[in-house]
């Protein structure tokens, strides 16, 4: 499936999702750079900060087990050291924590460091007001402020992330280049 060129904030991205999850990370407050850097074989379609260290995000239209494995082999043979978030134009916003995609959390084990991956889940963080992205199947810890109090700083952004969504699609709807 290809992308439909959309421009926002005056960028030329390669899919209207791609646009319009920059705008979403703007409606968040993320900071975020579009296809900032040159990896081995790869080139990732954003860095994202939330405040804290920048994640590597990769966009893509649907996430069915075949493109999200291909996706994580490149990601992996990439070298990127970092964590790393893959989203979807399709939100499940049917729980506090809304699961947004699929994030990879650095993990030590014997063999050095390696991602593991888990459902990526939206949340607002209790500590700094901010939303974040926590691993569903690992470390609860805000990528923004670090809270990383057990589950004490997460709270629900039931709602809001579809409000979210829906401005971003509205930013970006009309605006193909």
């Amino acid at each position: 499936m290809s992308g439909i060129p959309t421009t926002y904030d005056g960028i030329r991205f390669r899919s209207r999702v791609e646009a319009r999850w920059s705008a979403a990370f703007d409606r968040m407050g993320w900071q975020w750079e579009y296809e900032p850097i040159d990896l081995d074989g790869y080139i990732p379609d954003f860095l994202v900060s939330m405040g804290g260290p920048r994640l590597l995000v990769e966009i893509k239209a649907t996430i069915g087990d075949e493109d999200l494995k291909a996706a994580q082999q490149k990601i992996q043979a990439s070298g990127w050291h970092g964590e790393v978030v893959i989203l979807s134009a399709y939100l499940d916003d049917t729980s506090s924590q809304p699961v947004v995609g699929w994030f990879g959390e650095i993990d030590s084990c014997p063999d050095g460091v390696q991602l593991v991956w888990g459902e990526a889940r939206a949340f607002r963080c209790l500590s700094c007001g901010g939303v974040s992205l926590l691993a569903g199947d690992g470390s609860w810890r805000c990528r923004g402020c670090g809270a990383d109090d057990g589950n004490g700083h997460v709270g629900a952004v039931e709602g809001s992330l579809a409000e979210v969504w829906s401005w971003a699609c509205n930013r970006v709807q009309w605006r193909a280049a």
